[in-house]
């Protein structure tokens, strides 16, 4: 489980069950504070929210949840620098994400575009036509 900040660091289940436990025992919040090494307001958090839900899980996120995960962007990218004449949408046809599902087109792009890759054309070189080579003197 991690937090939405960054420098916060997760309170995890087992904390959350501590807290409610020692305040059901009708202990003070300075007493849960120190047995936790806690803040009070943490630990206030923790009991509102048990209040409000009689749960100790998270509330559900807001937003769409994602399709691609790390993984899922690994493969993408290793196959786009195996193959880099490779359609996007055959990409995205070719190979199923790891929850089973399969990504459009343009999700295939904006995730090159976040890894720093552009969805462009490699450029092919001409293919050149050997003419037999004349000799640079003049006298030949």
């Amino acid at each position: 489980m991690t937090s939405e900040f960054k420098n916060r660091p997760s309170v995890t289940l087992e904390y959350r069950i501590k807290a409610v436990t020692i305040l059901q025992q009708e202990k003070a919040l300075e007493t849960i504070r120190r047995e936790l090494n806690r803040a009070i307001s943490c630990i206030k958090r923790i009991i509102d929210r048990y209040n409000e839900t009689n749960s100790y899980k998270d509330r559900p996120k807001s937003g769409r949840p994602r399709i691609f995960t790390q993984k899922d962007d690994r493969n993408l990218i290793r196959l786009v620098k195996k193959n880099r004449t490779v359609l996007s949408h055959v990409l995205a046809n070719e190979r199923k994400l790891s929850n089973g599902k399969t990504a459009s087109s343009s999700l295939v792009r904006r995730r090159l575009l976040a890894n720093e890759l552009e969805w462009i054309f490699a450029v092919k070189k001409p293919r050149w036509i050997f003419a037999v080579k004349k000799p640079f003197c003049k006298s030949c």
